[in-house]
């Protein structure tokens, strides 16, 4: 059968007797509390409900009789270890509360203001422009000038060298053993001229020619070919430098890096791509 409790002039439940049995044990609420079943025509405290209960099931009654005025009860205990009670919802509809008064006007005030929101500042990409690559045959023969400024001046000075040794062992006879310590001398100082102009004086050569304003080399200059970054805007030194370096990538092995000029649609080797440098026409 189920039963309501009245707690604080408010109807909770309905409960079954079990749950009635379990907040009693809990101290949800107290025999003195009012409560009503099926078949009862007023309120009656808790206990004599649940002795009615216990007698048998009653005729049931339409509706829930009036809610009689508040009255005081005794505090319920509450354990130290004790939690809130878990109730169902109350039964709205049987007690009509007042309305809560509306809410004062609010004062009128002038609109505030809102601050100005300012745009981020984000960093603006710039995007990579179209540039017309320099052909393969172009960049070759750039390259073979360069070289030629490089070391033809190796080559004649070799040979200069070969000519004094030569001409003197001739007319003065000198011995084989002589003119073999001077071949090695004039080798290995020519192999040692040869990589300091290579690592030396090549890298200020390519690195200063292809960051300064004309952005090529002489013989890319004269080839009309140049040297950019991926905007078409002259790169730096550092980054020359790099490319520069990178260049003994591409010539390992047999020059493949620069051969993979003629399988891009740009135009681009090895160290153009390390580099993110281009190649362009001027």
């Amino acid at each position: 059968m189920a039963i309501t409790v009245l707690k604080h002039n408010v109807p909770w439940g309905p409960f079954t007797r079990a749950q009635i049995e379990d907040g009693l044990a809990r101290g949800d609420f107290t025999v003195k509390y009012l409560a009503h079943a099926s078949g009862l025509k007023e309120w009656l405290p808790l206990g004599e409900v649940l002795d009615y209960v216990e007698q048998g099931e009653g005729p049931r009654m339409p509706s829930l009789p009036p809610v009689p005025g508040p009255r005081e009860l005794p505090p319920i205990p509450l354990s130290p270890t004790s939690h809130p009670p878990i109730l169902p919802a109350p039964i709205s509809h049987t007690l009509q509360q007042p309305a809560p008064p509306p809410p004062p006007p609010l004062p009128v005030s002038s609109p505030v203001e809102k601050p100005e929101i300012k745009p981020e500042n984000k960093p603006v990409t710039k995007p990579e422009v179209q540039l017309t690559p320099a052909s393969f045959f172009q960049r070759g023969f750039a390259f073979l000038i360069d070289c030629a400024i490089l070391f033809v001046p190796i080559a004649l000075l070799y040979l200069l060298g070969a000519l004094t040794i030569w001409i003197p062992s001739f007319w003065n006879h000198a011995s084989i053993q002589a003119r073999t310590e001077d071949w090695d001398w004039l080798w290995l100082n020519t192999r040692r001229l040869f990589w300091l102009v290579l690592v030396g004086f090549g890298w200020l050569y390519v690195a200063g020619l292809e960051s300064s304003r004309s952005q090529a080399t002489v013989g890319k200059r004269w080839m009309g070919i140049k040297v950019t970054d991926a905007h078409g805007e002259r790169m730096s030194f550092l980054r020359a430098t790099g490319r520069y370096a990178v260049k003994y990538l591409s010539a390992l092995p047999c020059f493949l890096g620069f051969i993979m000029v003629l399988f891009s649609s740009r135009g681009l080797a090895l160290h153009d791509r390390l580099a993110d440098t281009r190649v362009v026409r001027g």
